[in-house]
């Protein structure tokens, strides 16, 4: 209560009533109640702190700052100077991970100086333009009018192992191709659904792992990997950090820079409070030089063996708020300059963007525009300065569905009218709403974002301790749309045919502009469409976008496009229409046929003001994206073929010869529609088509194209030879669809040069999920039980390239030929392998088990508060907890890594014993599994993660009331007692030294706090926090109690007596920081033995075992075969379902944690879209944990099942 009444009234009541007084007065007055408000927040998060770490300032490793080394290194040097060196070792430790450096740090100030403005960092457009510009539609590269669509990219989160024979060996020159070949297929497989792009976020505590030790080979080889993205034509975002994002643990940092507490990472002093830390600029330095070298081969505008780079823009920090506290402007808006600086210094020559707003809380609710208001004032009275602003500002969205963008507002408080709008993070407010991913996308291009990426629309693996504690506990992914194993839910295969859709028109809907549904002026040299509105539908459910009509093909820039307008005046007027349909409003109970209206320039008019209407229908989305104003093969042919409207829904088009081009739609009884082309066409092929000609517009004709029901495929050609082949499909091969994406030139007729085809496609494939295209034409698929045997289309202009023998060519006389698009030059026919497999795991060998062996770990002594104290400092402490809490926590030793393991002996003669209970009281953070002398005496979980939406006050209250926060401060609270007293041990009356008692404490961290700004969190105590015992006293034992001056001292001495000792695994000596359990005998090859009684056998695959609890740690390892051949890309899992904490490796690799529930946990083993490799494999577990029901105290039933392809999970 006492927390909460101070975080209200002494932070909330200044900093609110300096906020009411600059509105209301507005005068200079506004800084007394600034200062007074800063030092409220500071005495309030002083205490605020101390209540989250619960122990004195100059003694725990979390609240250690600069002004407390001196202390604390004088308490040390007072414990190696005494005669009793127990605890030389763990302080020795302690100093190598947490004390400050000698070296000396150059200020940054000079680098903040005014000389470093946006300016001076700005992006050189006039340098660079030809290869890379932008302005407030889009980018463009080579003069093409581009889109980012990415979805993030987590290479580190990636699983890539060396053979089992090497379990443990570090990372060698053999894993680069495998890593190589993992991020090959998982980038294929995002490539092959519609993203051009992806967000990749480097890593900083991935490569290093220790200090002044960075590693980029093998899995790490980030060269490789954009390399890779180059060859494969996919642009990259690079996000530098160093914070990187709340899903992983520090946010990115590594853990050495974590462990020196000397540094204030983000500079934040407290929660909330920055001030500025030079040493933690040089830090951040350091990781510049190393990735910005990287990032400056590969950048777009660097010409390179694949062309153009592919690093088309890089995010400094992430989510580094624009406003301190409350919104107040106390941010250190020097942090970006500093880093941009940096950028620049080091030659980095593309775009900087920021994520450091969120829409639309920074740019049109009511706080944000109180506090600009205020803003102006501050800097009228210089109290603050303007804010650095990159060359892109982006922004976080939120559910763009129901908070539409508003351009105008974002360029009014970024200051930015010609930068594009860029979302780096994308995403739904809870990620649960079925759809939620193609909503997103859709509504994000209609509204004319140029650039986004979509977080977690690929489940993100978690191996190893890569994971924050948000994302350890609460599944962070379930709502992502492609699984590990690459299975495509619907929302999935929903937001690839809106890709595919929106991709086929980048050229005219990129460079575009907003415009109303209702006619406007167009002067052309043929009828073109100038107007589009849908009867039946409101004007808000239709948006139509124009293309810019100085956006020409084959331009170098946005910038020279005026100039190369006269020079194609005889086409570049065919500006482009789409138009975006909602059709939410329309009633369920059916499909309902929609009339689009169209207005054509120099035409009569109809009825509503159009010339000439279709009718079509929406689709099972309820939604379209509709293209008028086509041109297909304008750069070959003086009288191109020209689609004047359209009511179908175009999803790819494919380049074909001579300027013809192939079209994919859905057949009738999906989306129905027409065609409306210019001229005189011819219509051919196998599906029945039904063409009408008119005669409209100065004498002009047109063609009507209306196919009928039923898959097809026809021809429409027109009298100069080019033509459109449309093939309509089932809803079952949209579902299936796979669109090849390359690069396209062509010699252009006016120019004789090579001009670019946008948006383009080289092929198209369907049949069965798992089809990937690389390079310009060559295919694969990914054989498994759901694709064997399938029977492939696919249409490109020459027969695609085998890229494996998992599909086999047929002819069209084959009888397995699909007849529907049989006997067309441009189609060919695959059927896929492995119809006679008989089964992927063919047996499990090798299996074995072992147990932990406490007793031969290398425990360390662990001191206590009163370990350090002097006896007349022990007796002026207020809180007994506070003899209890341990000196140091697990991060100050490098035990960084899920499990900590505790120890306590105590040795207990009946005369000790002062009550009838002997009870111990623990402190943890997160998960705690307590043995008395060998027995079980259950555990206890210390986390809370706020549910739901929650305001900032009650946001704030709720932490204070409840322990293990997940992020923010964390308050002292959390114990549990234990009553110990029946596993408890007493000599008998001869026996002088009486009875030995062991505790031992397995204390699992959900993973340090984040550092997310404004959370000073990343410190936050984890392992065992405190112990105190009750119901025993040494008095008089083994030394003289009479310095103890407390007449409840009886209380006090038995925390003296009980030693504590720990042991743990110092990842900053690992190769991997992240891929340990934490339990130091994990790799070893000793005391395993046959365990023939639970093996793996088919057919079940299962073994359900009885975990006795009583016997600690439990492993089991088995060998896992190699795929048959053809089927490396099945996935198979492990599954287990149990109230037990279980880890699971493969091939020496940390792939995923089962903590206790009623859920079961699928864990992938091999194979699928990310998965390891399917080679032989070694498969070993970890088990350990209590028994809940007090009728069967000793086991816990676990079963461990292994499951080849797709299943289904329950949920108890």
């Amino acid at each position: 209560m006492a927390g909460i009444l101070l975080e209200s009234g002494v932070v909330l009541v200044p900093l609110a009533c300096a906020a009411l007084y600059v509105i209301v007065m507005s005068n200079v007055l506004l800084t007394v109640f600034g200062l007074a408000a800063v030092v409220g927040a500071g005495a309030v998060y002083r205490l605020r702190y101390h209540y989250s770490s619960g122990a004195r300032t100059d003694l725990v490793a979390t609240s250690k700052q600069p002004n407390d080394r001196g202390r604390k290194q004088t308490k040390e040097a007072d414990v190696l100077d005494r005669e009793n060196e127990d605890f030389r070792e763990i302080v020795q430790d302690a100093q190598e991970h947490c004390d400050g450096d000698n070296e000396t740090i150059q200020s940054s100030g000079a680098l903040l100086s005014e000389a470093t403005t946006p300016d001076s960092t700005k992006y050189d457009m006039e340098k660079h333009g030809g290869a890379l510009s932008y302005d407030h539609r889009c980018f463009y590269i080579d003069g093409r009018a581009t889109w980012v669509l990415a979805t993030d990219f987590d290479y580190w989160r990636l699983p890539i192992a060396l053979s089992a024979e090497s379990e443990n060996a570090k990372l060698a020159a053999g894993i680069a191709d495998a890593a190589r070949d993992t991020w090959k297929r998982a980038l294929l497989q995002l490539k092959t659904l519609g993203f051009n792009a992806v967000r990749i976020r480097f890593h900083w505590g991935f490569h290093s792992p220790s200090k002044g030790k960075y590693d980029f080979t093998g899995s790490r080889d980030v060269g490789s990997l954009l390399a890779l993205c180059e060859e494969l034509n996919i642009l990259v975002i690079a996000c530098v950090g160093p914070f990187i994002g709340s899903d992983v643990q520090g946010g990115g940092y590594p853990f050495w820079l974590i462990q020196r507490d000397h540094i204030r990472l983000r500079h934040l002093w407290r929660s909330a409070i920055k001030l500025w830390d030079d040493r933690f600029a040089a830090a951040e330095a350091e990781w510049f030089d190393k990735i910005i070298s990287i990032l400056t081969k590969h950048e777009v505008v660097t010409k390179n063996a694949h062309g153009r780079g592919c690093v088309v823009v890089v995010q400094l920090e992430n989510h580094l708020g624009a406003h301190g506290m409350l919104g107040l402007p106390l941010a250190l808006h020097d942090e970006t300059r500093l880093l941009a600086h940096m950028a620049r210094e080091r030659v980095l020559r593309v775009p900087l963007v920021t994520n450091n707003l969120n829409w639309p809380g920074d740019f049109s609710t009511f706080a944000s525009r109180m506090w600009i208001q205020i803003e102006k004032k501050l800097r009228a009275y210089r109290i603050i300065k303007e804010p650095f602003r990159a060359d892109i500002p982006g922004f976080t969205v939120r559910d763009i569905v129901s908070t539409p963008v508003d351009r105008d507002a974002m360029a009014r408080i970024t200051q930015s009218e010609t930068a594009p709008m860029v979302a780096l993070e994308l995403y739904d407010t809870d990620g649960k709403q079925d759809g939620s991913f193609s909503d997103q996308i859709e509504f994000a291009l209609s509204q004319g974002l140029s650039a986004f990426s979509l977080p977690g629309f690929f489940k993100r693996s978690s191996p190893g301790n890569v994971d924050s504690p948000l994302r350890t506990v609460c599944a962070g992914d379930d709502y992502a749309a492609v699984s590990e194993d690459g299975t495509l839910s619907p929302d999935a295969r929903t937001a690839r045919l809106v890709l595919y859709a929106a991709r086929a028109l980048e050229q005219q809907l990129a460079a575009s502009d907003l415009v109303g549904s209702r006619p406007w002026i167009l002067r052309a040299n043929r009828p073109s469409v100038r107007g589009v509105s849908i009867d039946f539908l409101s004007l808000n459910a239709v948006q139509v976008r124009r293309q810019w009509e100085h956006a020409t093909i084959g331009t170098q820039s946005s910038s020279s496009t005026t100039q190369n307008k006269s020079a194609n005046t005889d086409y570049n007027d065919q500006l482009g229409i789409v138009a975006y349909i909602d059709g939410r409003e329309i009633p369920v109970d059916g499909e309902r046929e929609l009339a689009f209206l169209f207005s054509l320039a120099d035409a009569p008019v109809l009825g509503k003001g159009c010339s000439f209407a279709l009718t079509g229908t929406l689709g099972p989305r309820q939604r379209g994206i509709f293209a008028a104003n086509i041109l297909i093969g304008e750069h070959i042919s003086e009288d191109p073929l020209a689609l004047t409207a359209s009511s179908k829904e175009i999803y790819a088009r494919v380049a074909l010869d001579q300027g013809s081009e192939a079209w994919v739609c859905a057949e009738e009884s999906v989306q129905s529609g027409q065609l409306f082309f210019l001229g005189k066409c011819h219509v051919s092929g196998h599906a029945e088509v039904e063409i009408v000609d008119v005669e409209h517009a100065k004498g002009h004709k047109f063609s009507f194209v209306i196919p009928k029901p039923g898959p097809g495929l026809f021809k429409v050609t027109s009298d100069s030879g080019v033509s459109v082949t449309v093939a309509l499909l089932s809803q079952v091969a949209l579902d299936t669809l796979a669109v090849g994406y390359g690069v396209h030139s062509c010699v252009d007729a006016k120019s004789q040069k090579d001009a670019p085809l946008a948006g383009l496609a080289t092929a198209v494939a369907w049949g069965a999920d798992g089809l990937t295209w690389s390079g310009v034409n060559s295919i694969d698929c990914a054989l498994s039980r759901a694709s064997a045997g399938k029977h492939i289309v696919a249409i490109s202009q020459q027969q695609p390239q085998l890229e494996s023998g998992a599909l086999q060519p047929i002819e069209d006389s084959d009888t397995n030929a699909d007849e529907a698009y049989s006997k067309h030059a441009v189609v060919w026919q695959f059927v896929a392998g492995g119809s006679d497999m008989s089964t992927i795991i063919e047996s499990v060998t090798d299996f074995e088990r072992r147990t932990t062996s406490f007793d031969n770990l290398p425990w360390k002594l662990l001191p206590t508060m009163a370990d350090l104290e002097t006896m007349d400092e022990i007796n002026v402490m207020s809180w007994q907890r506070d003899l209890g809490t341990f000196a140091y926590q697990a991060s100050d030793l490098g035990f960084n890594a899920s499990n900590v393991v505790y120890r306590c002996q105590v040795r207990l003669k009946p005369k000790h014993v002062m009550s009838g209970k002997i009870l111990l009281q623990l402190n943890v953070r997160h998960r705690c599994t307590l043995w008395v002398n060998g027995i079980n005496m259950s555990g206890h979980q210390t986390f809370y993660e706020r549910a739901g939406k929650t305001g900032l006050i009650s946001g704030y209250i709720e932490s204070l009331r409840n322990p293990g926060a997940s992020t923010g401060a964390d308050r002292w609270g959390g114990t549990a007692t234990f009553d110990v007293t029946g596993a408890m041990r007493l000599s008998n009356a001869e026996d002088e030294e009486g009875a030995l008692n062991e505790v031992i404490i397995i204390v699992e961290s959900f993973g340090v706090g984040t550092q997310a700004d404004g959370d000073n969190d990343a410190r936050t105590p984890r392992g065992l926090i405190s112990a105190y015992w009750h119901g025993f006293n040494f008095v008089g034992e083994d030394h003289d109690d009479s310095e103890i001056h407390d007449h409840d001292h009886d209380k006090r001495t038995e925390q003296m007596r009980a030693k504590w000792e720990i042991c743990g695994v110092d990842v900053t000596k690992l190769s991997n920081p992240f891929n340990s359990s934490g339990f130091p005998d994990e790799a070893t090859q000793a005391g395993w033995v046959a365990a023939v009684e639970h093996p793996l056998a088919h057919p079940q695959w299962s073994t359900r075992t009885q975990l006795n609890v009583d016997a600690g740690v439990q492993w089991l390892r088995w060998r896992l075969p190699a795929a048959p051949d053809g089927f490396a890309s099945e996935p198979v899992f492990l599954r287990i379902i149990g109230r037990a904490t279980v880890y699971v490796w493969a091939n020496g690799v940390l792939l995923s944690k089962h903590h206790p529930s009623n859920t079961e946990s699928l864990v992938l083993l091999r194979g699928g879209a990310c998965g390891l490799q399917a080679v032989d494999s070694q498969v070993k577990v970890m088990m350990y944990g209590w028994a809940e029901d007090s009728s069967d105290s000793t086991a816990i039933p676990v079963e461990l099942s292994l499951v080849d392809g797709n299943i289904e999970l329950s949920n108890e």
